[in-house]
Parts: structure tokens; sequence; C-alpha cells
């Protein structure tokens, strides 16, 4: 079958891209606005970009009519830092909560009960019970469509990153999903852990690809 996006309305697209597209990793987005007052929400529309310089983005949606901007673009639009707290098992009902609606102003790290811990390169706390955190400076704002349905995508610069001792390996670089145990999100309420993982080699070169063809194959 075929579907014409134009055709569905916002809650079925919504729906559909929410279910379809998965798992999506959930950045825990802690900012500030001008006046100093935190803000913290989880974003599932969130990507690494490219790595020089190391570039990450995340994409908030529309709110409602009253509130077109959420907490977390008009504090970037302010102040334009951002942290990235990865959200992990240990986590992720805290940050569940962190998106339920908060009166402008009020602060989520009150309202779910985590630690603002102070960053070292921007003006907004990071999450202390966070294993992995990215600090950013904002790169770029893009609007898609500030109307009912659509929304912005935020480029981010990342200027430090925080680890939890022995998440990461210092000679690869590369983390431990064991020891970070990320959470993904899905569609409706569902979400997901990272515990059945299988390997597949990249192919690098034509002969890689025919050699390697019969073992993965």
């Amino acid at each position: 079958m075929e579907i014409n996006p134009t055709q569905l309305s916002e809650q079925q697209v919504y729906s559909f891209m929410c279910s379809a597209i998965v798992p999506r990793p959930i950045s825990w987005i802690s900012t500030v606005d001008a006046r100093g007052v935190t803000n913290l929400a989880p974003f599932s529309y969130f990507m690494g970009v490219c790595c020089k310089p190391m570039t990450v983005l995340f994409c908030p949606v529309f709110g409602s009519e009253e509130r077109p901007k959420k907490d977390t673009l008009l504090n970037i639009e302010q102040v334009p830092e951002f942290v990235i707290n990865v959200t992990q098992e240990k986590t992720v009902v805290a940050a569940n909560l962190s998106g339920a609606p908060v009166p402008h102003g009020e602060s989520e790290f009150d309202l779910v009960g985590v630690t603002p811990e102070p960053s070292t390169r921007v003006r907004p706390p990071r999450v202390r019970e966070a294993n992995l955190a990215l600090e950013c400076r904002v790169q770029d704002i893009i609007e898609v469509n500030s109307g009912p349905g659509g929304g912005w995508v935020v480029l981010g610069t990342v200027l430090a990153i925080h680890a939890q001792d022995g998440i990461f390996d210092p000679q690869t670089m590369r983390v431990d999903l064991g020891q970070l145990q990320p959470v993904a999100r899905l569609g409706g309420a569902d979400f997901l852990r990272a515990t059945d993982v299988f390997p597949l080699h990249r192919y690098r070169t034509e002969d890689d690809a025919a050699a390697l063809v019969g073992k993965e194959g």
C-alpha cells in the first residue's frame, strides 16, 4: 500500500513516525533562561551529526497554541547553550516525568528529584545522576514550521564530555553498553532496553565484502 502523508491528520502522522522510526535514543536536555532558571526535558528526536566539529541535533516540536515554543527552545534562544544527559535505565522514570507540563519558570530538576551539577563550559547544569553528558553550544536553529505539527532543528557543537569512570575504553573511546544501560523510545508508551546485541562488520572495500558475505549472509 502507498500512503500520502498530506492526507493524514497531524495525530496520524505523529503516531506513524513515532512507531516506525525506532528505536530512538532519548536526550535529556538541560537549559537555563536569561534569569538562570533551569529546565530539564526529554527529546527522542535526537541524533549525532558529524565529528569535526563534534555536532549533535535535537528537534523540539510545536507545543500548543498558547505555548507554541516549549521552554527548552525559548531558553536556548535566550542562552544558546544546552547539556544532553543520556537517558539510562536508572534515570528513565525521572526523564519521563520531566516531560510533564510544568508552569513556565518552574524547574523540572526540583520536580523529578535529580541533582543539578555545574557544567564546566556552558551555563546550564548537567544531571549528576547521568553517567554520560555532553555540554553543547548552539550552532544553529532551523525553523521547519512554527505552526501546529511543526518544529525546529537545533544543531549543537559539543564543547565537553562528562563520563563516569569506567564507562568507556580510553584507547578506543568506545562506550561500554553494559555500563551505560541506555533506554530508547518507541511508539506510544513503549520504551526499549539495549540488551539484545549482535555484531555485523562494516565493508571497507569490495574484497572485504566478498570475504565476509559468506560469514554474515
